[in-house]
C-alpha cells in the first residue's frame, strides 16, 4: 500500500527582515552581513517586511538583491498595500497576524539580559532557534542541538555539549574566542572566518575546545582546554 502524504508541524529557521523607512540602502546592508559572517547566511529563510514608505520598485530591488546574495526569500509581509507587489513578484504574502513562529519561551529558557554583562542563556538551546549577543559575550549553559545558531560580537562560552552553529566577534572582532565543554559543532565562524565540522581536526571532536583567530593568516587556531 502506497503511503499517503503528510502534513506535520515541524519548525524552521525562519527569520523577519524589517526594512525601516529611514535606514541604508538595503543592498548594500546585506552585503556587508554577508560579509562578516557568510555561512551563518547560508539555508536562512527570510520574510521581507519593508516599510509603509516604500514604493514597489524599491521592494523588487530589495528582492533582486536577496536572489542575488543567494539568501532565501520565502515572501513579504507588512504593510496590506505591499501585497500586490508580493503577487507581481510571485512571492508569498504573510499576514502580519501570522508572523514567524517565536521558539524561545519561558519554560525552555532564561535570559539575564544587561547591556553591562554577558547575555547568559540556559539551555538546551534547541533546533531552529537562533540567539545573537549584540555588543557582548554570549555564554549558554547547556546543550546547543543541531540546527540551532548562536551569535555574538563578543566570545561565545558553552558550558555543554555544542552541536549547531557558533559564531563569534560577527561584526568583525578579531580577538573574539570560542569556547566549549564538548565541541561538536556544525560549523563556527570568527570575524567572518569559518569552517565546517569536516574541517575540524579529528582530535578535538567532543573535547574541551577553544577556537580563536590568528590575525596575519585569517585561519582558525584550536586548543584543548584542560
Amino acid at each position: 500500500m502506497m503511503k499517503a502524504p503528510r502534513i506535520s508541524a515541524n519548525r524552521y529557521s525562519l527569520m523577519t527582515l524589517e526594512w525601516r523607512g529611514e535606514s541604508e540602502p538595503l543592498a548594500h546592508w546585506l552585503e556587508v552581513q554577508r560579509e562578516k559572517a557568510p555561512a551563518l547566511m547560508d539555508e536562512i529563510a527570510i520574510v521581507l517586511k519593508p516599510a509603509p514608505e516604500h514604493q514597489p520598485e524599491e521592494i523588487r530591488s530589495a528582492v533582486a538583491a536577496l536572489d542575488r546574495l543567494d539568501i532565501g526569500l520565502m515572501g513579504l509581509t507588512g504593510s496590506p498595500e505591499h501585497r500586490v507587489v508580493a503577487d507581481d513578484l510571485g512571492l508569498a504574502w504573510l499576514s502580519s497576524n501570522y508572523g514567524p513562529i517565536e521558539l524561545q519561551s519561558s519554560h525552555e529558557m532564561a535570559a539575564t539580559h544587561s547591556p553591562e554583562t554577558a547575555l547568559i542563556m540556559e539551555g538546551p538551546i534547541r533546533s531552529g532557534v537562533q540567539i545573537y549577543a549584540k555588543d557582548r559575550d554570549l555564554v549558554v549553559i547547556g546543550q546547543v542541538s543541531q540546527g540551532a545558531e548562536i551569535m555574538a560580537d563578543g566570545h561565545v562560552h558553552v558550558y555543554g555539549r555544542c552541536r549547531g552553529r557558533v559564531a563569534a566577534g560577527v561584526s568583525g572582532r578579531v580577538s573574539a574566542e570560542i569556547f566549549c565543554l564538548t565541541f561538536e559543532p556544525e560549523l563556527i565562524s570568527l570575524a567572518g572566518t569559518y569552517c565546517g565540522s569536516d574541517q575540524i581536526p579529528e582530535e578535538l571532536w567532543s573535547a574541551k575546545v577553544r577556537v580563536g583567530l590568528d590575525e596575519t593568516s585569517r585561519k582558525l587556531t584550536f586548543g584543548l582546554m584542560g
